[in-house]
């Protein structure tokens, strides 16, 4: 749910599936579950249950909670570590979590159950689904659509206004912060993870159902379901059992009711016995016991492929809000996994599913920088269960191997130019037999090998990149033995600086007595004649780093196709001098 930095370059995320694999050596754990009816988890729990430990302390971890469910049981729910290390509080399987963007999949539930009541249309203007809905666009684009939203394809920034507002905004407030906002992509152009979509998914919620967000999701997903410590606004009953988050930001820090302003996105808090709830009735066609929450049609357009064939997805199968892979198996063949993960500020969550076996888990953990923990942990419960299961076993992820393959300078330099990446600015030079990278400090020297791949090593680590021609668009794509290949960036050409642009290089910042905001400051400075932004805040690991496209003498577009791309920096002329606008916030020349 951070802004960039939970989601940006996902793709190249590396899970700790090995220490999982081959630790040696932990705590033995008592495990007072009940057996399974069927499939025998004892020997799963057992080696788990010593492992976690072990791999929680190598990653730094404080508190987990995790819930294996198969068809309609809960075969394994426990907790693992502190919620509370001060208070001494122990996690179990009650312990609630912010789980992040998990939110959008609960989000997208309600969306399918007002399509079931014709009561809204995934494919129709999202104007009729909110009157009123207005946004600025500086190019001719289809209708947005639900679907669109729910699938990151709508083309919407990350509208950061209001982080620290001293009361949860609605969503209301929210949508009609948009009216000023610029439009980043024409409807369907590129994946683009985008939080404030499903803020906007979430008011149609609303107004499909006459009912504010949250009572709807009370009365018609977590009631129904029983799950009675899961909300989307802090309640006497969450307080109780709500770990403590870990590790940077600081508490204090942090905007104190973001989450509930970004609510349908990333605002839910729950525990992994709730949560196994909500897979236990997506294992059985949508019902749980005595209730049919959602169709079976429903889910199954929810775990449909939406945007196969699309030429810049590289790596990247959405359904509607799923992530969605296939695991490969021993002896050939794969298993479906679908899947999403969360980061709320210190907490991360996965909630993964092997829909065909009727096996589902959730990992939930309270300390910032565990989501390589949890989702490689997820996944592994899944092999484990699986295998337990039927007997089949999901292939380890295998390194890529290729041998060095010299290429030509001409071919090489077909690579060459600006790229607009995960890690700011990436500029590929051709350097004798090789291509040179530079990424701010980072300078990584590619080495061409056989089938197109590109090695370069950092520190002693190896990473796999190559090229793509989609279109009219180059993209640098990035290589995960977990994940297989995904888009690090894209190749730009960004026009030089205007002289009128030139005049406002600085820093700018929230005036003195205004309200505090989630950017700190925005320097514009001049590289290579190029016009480059950097920007931080107290969402953000370190500062980003952006070239910026003058469109306008007063509208600029940060380079490069993706999230966090195409967003739109604005000039506002005024008596005191120039303010910069940029994800809805307001900065001030400093100076």
């Amino acid at each position: 749910m951070h802004p960039e930095r939970s989601d940006t370059g996902r793709r190249t995320r590396r899970y700790l599936l090995a220490l999982l694999l081959t630790c040696a050596f932990a705590s033995a754990c008592d495990d007072d579950d009940p057996p399974s009816q069927g499939t025998d988890y004892s020997t799963l729990k057992r080696e788990l249950g010593r492992e976690i430990p072990f791999a929680m302390q190598q990653a730094g971890v404080n508190g987990l909670s995790l819930a294996l469910v198969d068809g309609d049981e809960v075969v394994w729910a426990r907790g693992f570590g502190v919620a509370d290390a001060e208070s001494g509080v122990q996690a179990s399987e009650h312990t609630v979590y912010n789980v992040g963007s998990v939110a959008k999949v609960f989000t997208t539930s309600a969306v399918m159950q007002l399509v079931e009541q014709q009561r809204a249309n995934l494919d129709r203007p999202i104007e009729e689904a909110i009157p009123g809905f207005s946004m600025r666009a500086r190019f001719s684009s289809e209708p947005i659509t639900l679907r669109n939203l729910l699938t990151h394809h709508a083309g919407i920034p990350e509208q950061l206004e209001g982080g620290f507002s001293p009361r949860p905004l609605t969503l209301t407030e929210r949508v009609e912060a948009l009216r000023d906002e610029y439009r980043v992509w024409p409807v369907g152009t590129v994946y683009a993870y985008s939080n404030t979509g499903f803020v906007i998914a979430g008011r149609a919620v609303e107004t499909a159902s006459a009912s504010d967000f949250d009572t709807y999701m009370q009365q018609h997903i977590f009631g129904p379901l029983g799950m009675q410590h899961s909300a989307f606004r802090l309640t006497p009953a969450i307080v109780e059992r709500l770990a403590k988050g870990y590790g940077a930001p600081s508490p204090e820090s942090l905007p104190p009711y973001w989450l509930e302003s970004e609510g349908p996105a990333g605002g839910l808090r729950a525990s992994a016995d709730d949560l196994s709830r909500y897979v236990r009735m997506l294992l059985n066609e949508g019902r749980f016991e005595n209730q049919q929450v959602l169709r079976p049609e429903s889910l199954q357009e929810m775990w449909r492929e939406q945007n196969a064939g699309h030429p810049l997805d590289v790596g990247t199968r959405i359904g509607l809000a799923w992530d969605l892979s296939d695991l490969p198996l021993e002896g050939g063949g794969t298993v479906r996994l679908v899947e999403h993960d969360g980061g709320a500020y210190q907490f991360n969550a996965d909630l993964a599913l092997l829909p065909e076996h009727k096996l589902g888990v959730v990992v939930l953990c309270n300390t910032e920088g565990s989501g390589g923990l949890v989702n490689g942990l997820a996944r592994e419960v899944l092999a484990r269960a699986l295998a337990a299961k039927t007997g089949a076993k999901v292939v380890a992820s295998q390194p890529i191997t290729a041998e060095p393959e010299p290429q030509t300078p001409e071919t090489l330099s077909t690579w060459a130019g600006l790229y607009a990446t995960d890690a700011g600015p990436m500029l590929i030079e051709v350097q004798g037999a090789t291509l040179k990278a530079t990424a701010g400090d980072l300078v990584l020297n590619l080495v061409p090998h056989q089938r197109g791949y590109f090695k370069a090593m950092v520190q002693d680590t190896p990473l796999w990149l190559s090229f793509r021609q989609a279109g009219s668009h180059t993209l640098l794509l990035g290589y995960s033995e977990s994940q297989g290949e995904g888009v690090l960036g894209t190749r730009v050409h960004p026009a030089v600086m205007p002289e009128s642009w030139r005049a406002r290089l600085g820093t700018y910042t929230v005036p003195p007595g205004a309200s505090r905001e989630l950017l700190d400051a925005v320097v514009l400075s001049e590289e290579g004649g190029l016009l480059v932004m950097t920007f931080t805040g107290v969402l953000y690991a370190g500062p980003v780093v952006a070239v910026l496209n003058p469109e306008e003498d007063t509208l600029a577009v940060v380079a490069g196709r993706g999230r966090g791309r195409g967003e739109v920096l604005r000039v506002e002329h005024a008596s005191d001098g120039d303010w910069l606008t940029f994800k809805g916030i307001r900065l001030r020349r400093a100076p």
